[in-house]
């Protein structure tokens, strides 16, 4: 009997590592995931294909781990480009459900990758979150500070990131630059259980060596057949959610502004819309140019069409304005105040970048600071109770000692959990903007 039953291990035990070898992990790195389509029935996930061959993605709602067998759907690679020395492979899936968990792995000749997952965005109006910021640079003490922000995305758990441009020190032709953001982005931006967060890229100026390079990159959308002109919009929650990406480093008017034009005519009745790009109208630091045919191109569409939030970086640091009304001629720095129907700009950058000195505030400026942070939105739909408004933190996630240290604010921040996105972690640094504390509400008249 003992006979029989030290066979039955031994046997049990070698078919358990044949089994396990079956899985063993893919040669795959660096994987995102793109919203360049409908959010809540389409998704784009790139990856570096280092080895192996007919790498497939085997995914569906339910969670088979890394059996691949038994996943419903697969999809072969939609797109492959070599560049920047990574094989990068693109693969679009279409046809998903709305609001809905998608598991996945990727199988190649050599195994199987680990398993991931997503959710799609809604198709209704649903309460949801989602992380806004920009510039990261690849050297230290920036490179830390990054990472600081990075991690605080895994324990925030937005629905998505919108990336405002910046993602790498030099103007986007180091491949050693893309490789190190790739894979922070990849290793500390995923949660415990493997939720990716879908990207949403913005070209900054830092990508200007390569203007197509967030095409090669993300797989990002371009417009009248050109990579080079990447700017896109995107909705989700039937009409309640419209999202524009701008482009404030190619001509602001011509072919872009009329597109601008013709995307908020066709999206004008959406709940909320907001438009993302670089290069903020007026930065809020001295060491930053103005950049007046950007405002003459783009503002007086904006508040025309009624563009309720608008992101910008690029200059290093953080700021919330009054909502804005654009007058060139009665208004302070082409601007005044109007609570009621005016857009509310908010910014400048500072994920990871060295931030500047915040030194030039305007009248109609809530408040800025000198800091790492990206904005932390909470959206919600009109009920019963309360109208449709937008809850904006600033998360602070690293300061800087007087000996260019980095002082880090994510690692005593509690990790939320998938029933629990809208509670505030403990342990996490917002930004203070007082008398209204450190919740900024859009529609700013519904603050209570």
């Amino acid at each position: 009997m003992k006979l029989k039953l030290f066979i039955g291990l031994v046997v049990f035990s070698y078919l358990y590592t044949a089994c396990d070898k079956v899985y063993e992990p893919v040669s795959i790195d660096k994987i995102r995931l793109v919203w360049n389509h409908d959010p809540a029935t389409a998704i784009s996930i790139g990856w570096d294909q280092l080895t192996g061959e007919n790498p497939v993605v085997y995914y569906g709602t339910k969670d088979q781990g890394r059996k691949w067998k038994r996943y419903k759907l697969s999809q072969e690679p939609t797109r492959e480009i070599s560049h920047h020395n990574m094989n990068t492979k693109f693969c679009e899936l279409s046809g998903l459900l709305p609001d809905k968990a998608y598991y996945f792995v990727i199988k190649d000749s050599e195994g199987v990758s680990e398993r991931f997952w997503f959710k799609t965005a809604p198709d209704k109006p649903v309460p949801f979150t989602c992380i806004l910021g920009g510039d990261t640079k690849s050297v230290e003490p920036s490179l830390s500070a990054g990472r600081s922000s990075n991690k605080m995305v895994a324990k925030l758990r937005p629905l998505f990131v919108v990336f405002c441009g910046d993602f790498t020190s030099d103007d986007a032709t180091d491949p050693d630059h893309w490789a190190l953001w790739l894979t922070d982005w990849f290793e500390l931006t995923r949660t415990s259980d493997g939720r990716l967060f879908p990207i949403v890229p913005v070209q900054g100026n830092h990508e200007s060596g390569e203007p197509g390079i967030l095409n090669s990159i993300f797989n990002a959308h371009y417009q009248y057949e050109n990579p080079e002109n990447i700017y896109y919009s995107l909705s989700f929650g039937g009409n309640f959610f419209h999202m524009i990406i701008l482009n404030s480093e190619i001509d602001e008017g011509g072919d872009q502004r009329q597109w601008l034009e013709e995307d908020l005519k066709k999206h004008k009745d959406f709940t909320f819309k907001l438009a993302s790009y670089h290069k903020p109208f007026h930065p809020h630091t001295m060491g930053k140019r103005e950049n007046i045919y950007q405002y003459h191109q783009w503002a007086y569409l904006f508040y025309e069409y009624g563009l309720d939030i608008s992101l910008d970086a690029d200059s290093h640091m953080s700021k919330i304005t009054y909502p804005l009304k654009p007058d060139s001629i009665n208004g302070y720095e082409g601007f005044i105040r109007d609570d009621i129907n005016g857009t509310m700009y908010i910014g400048e950058g500072s994920w990871g970048a060295g931030y500047r000195v915040a030194d030039d505030n305007k009248p109609w400026t809530l408040r800025s600071g000198s800091f790492n942070q990206f904005k932390w939105l909470q959206v919600f739909p009109e009920t019963d109770k309360d109208p449709a408004h937008i809850d904006i933190r600033t998360v602070i996630t690293s300061v800087r000692n007087s000996l260019r240290n980095n002082i880090p604010y994510v690692e005593g921040v509690s990790n939320l959990s998938e029933d629990d996105v809208f509670v505030i972690p403990q342990g996490i640094k917002l930004f203070s903007t007082e008398p209204y504390g450190d919740i900024i509400t859009y529609p700013f008249t519904n603050r209570k």
